[in-house]
């Protein structure tokens, strides 16, 4: 599906650098990007021309001239949508912005606040690289600092002093605009964090599922099995409810691929399986147990019950249809119940041998054996 842009430039301007073929979380990251920088950039028009209004012509000239870089490296990034490069450019352009800045109005006494804007390189750098290209930036920022202060009086000297009316009102409007640009920064940081870590998750459980799940039935595999039934056992010993199993195998499965071929044999496995599933309880669990072979766990469900059950599963599948009118599936079932202390392997080959008897009496049968 074709995606529609935004109407106006103002909305369209943020997706500008983004690809049709950018993942999510790079949107995301290029968007960002494109509305802190232009955000930036504007304030230092605002800026500069505030310092020229006060008389301060060389200080002003540094934002503006800030400011027409900056678009520059933005059209230069809508036109080749080179992000690596038009990251680096603007953390450059935002880590010597304020120190040239605050140099031209005499160092740290009447420039000190506009550092807060230098910030913003390793924080974006955490944002949109990774945690080692933020603490180069953080370096580069501490390397700055340090040769302002070794330079302080220097600047001081030739730099005619600010008004403390007019630093005090410099002081309050860097501090509050660079605030809320950081607090945007973080906002947009942190909910990229959240979605990475839920996709993390939403991963994590599929695969989990994948592992655990047979991929022709789309029911347990013979692993989920074996960790369910080592619980059902383990729950079955401390607090005493019955628990039943089933082991039933398709009737003349080899037949049915040697007849149709391995494709009618699959859509014979999936027909069962989801039969199967169909006619469990929610607490109740069916499992793949190998080839035409499943296993059904029937938690809080006596030996008499759980014959009830395979008797309709029985009866019910030899009405199953097809696309070949005249393929008939029948199922031969094996049933018995655990007894506490017992391990997963001595329910389940009687199991197994209980199927067996239906199978040595004819198939399509329901056998019971507790001992």
């Amino acid at each position: 599906m074709t995606e529609i842009p935004p109407h106006g430039l103002f909305r369209r301007w943020p997706l500008m650098g983004v690809a049709p073929d950018d993942s999510e979380d790079l949107r995301l990251k290029k968007a960002v990007m494109t509305i802190t920088s232009t955000s930036i950039a504007f304030l230092a028009i605002f800026w500069g021309s505030f310092y020229i209004y006060n008389g301060y012509p060389f200080s002003g000239a540094i934002p503006l001239t800030y400011s027409v870089v900056s678009f520059s490296s933005t059209l230069h990034f809508f036109k080749t949508r080179h992000f690596a490069f038009f990251c680096f450019s603007q953390q450059l352009l935002i880590l010597l912005l304020p120190y040239f800045l605050m140099w031209s109005l005499g160092g740290f006494a009447n420039g000190s606040v506009v550092m807060i804007w230098a910030i913003f390189a390793p924080l974006a750098a955490l944002f949109f690289i990774d945690l080692k290209a933020a603490t180069r930036w953080m370096l580069a920022f501490l390397a700055l600092l340090i040769l302002s202060a070794l330079f302080d009086q220097t600047f001081a000297a030739h730099a005619r002093p600010m008004p403390a009316g007019l630093n005090t009102f410099y002081f309050l409007l860097n501090l509050g605009c660079g605030f809320i640009l950081i607090a945007i920064m973080l906002y947009y940081f942190v909910k990229d964090r959240e979605s990475a870590y839920t996709k993390l998750q939403q991963s994590e459980t599929h695969i989990r599922e994948l592992m655990l799940t047979d991929p022709l039935t789309d029911v347990a595999n013979r692993r989920h099995l074996d960790s369910r039934m080592v619980m059902e056992l383990s729950r079955q010993m401390r607090y005493g409810p019955p628990l039943s199993v089933i082991l039933t195998d398709i009737d003349w499965f080899k037949r049915v691929n040697d007849t149709y071929g391995h494709a009618v044999g699959d859509t014979v496995l999936k027909a069962f399986a989801d039969h199967l599933r169909d006619s469990l309880r929610v607490s109740d669990f069916v499992a793949r147990y190998g080839g035409e072979e499943f296993v059904l766990l029937l938690p809080n469900t006596t030996i008499e019950d759980a014959t009830a059950l395979a008797e309709r599963i029985r009866e019910t599948t030899k009405q199953i249809l097809f696309e070949q009118p005249e393929l008939c599936m029948t199922a031969s079932f094996g049933v018995t119940a655990a007894r506490p202390g017992e391990t997963m392997t001595e329910v389940l080959s009687r199991a197994d041998e209980a199927m067996y008897q239906s199978k040595s009496h004819g198939r399509d049968q329901v056998s019971v054996l507790m001992e």
